[in-house]
């Protein structure tokens, strides 16, 4: 994954979903999407939260393309402020 030349915007992890907005000019949508999937497994599966043997994830995944700075400001808020409240977890006991 050439992650350094992705420039990240706007991300939001949900309890079953999550939201991101880059830009990968020099990457497909389909293979920025792969490898985003790819690396949260591996790392869900040495943290231990991931035992399954399938994957975690849709077999899809929005590629929605922004073609000009108000559709990326938009996405970018509906990112951080439209998913509803903050989700609060206590790492240390496993949940609230």
């Amino acid at each position: 994954m050439q992650e350094k030349e992705w420039d990240r915007y706007a991300i939001n992890v949900r309890t079953n979903h999550v939201h991101i907005v880059l830009r990968a000019s020099q990457t497909s949508a389909s293979r920025v999407l792969h490898a985003l999937k790819a690396n949260a497994t591996r790392q869900m599966r040495e943290d231990g939260c991931w035992t399954g043997e399938q994957s975690p994830w849709s077999d899809r995944g929005s590629k929605r393309k922004l073609w000009d700075k108000g559709a990326v400001d938009a996405a970018i808020d509906y990112v951080l402020y439209g998913q509803g409240d903050d989700l609060q977890f206590d790492w240390m006991g496993g949940g609230s």
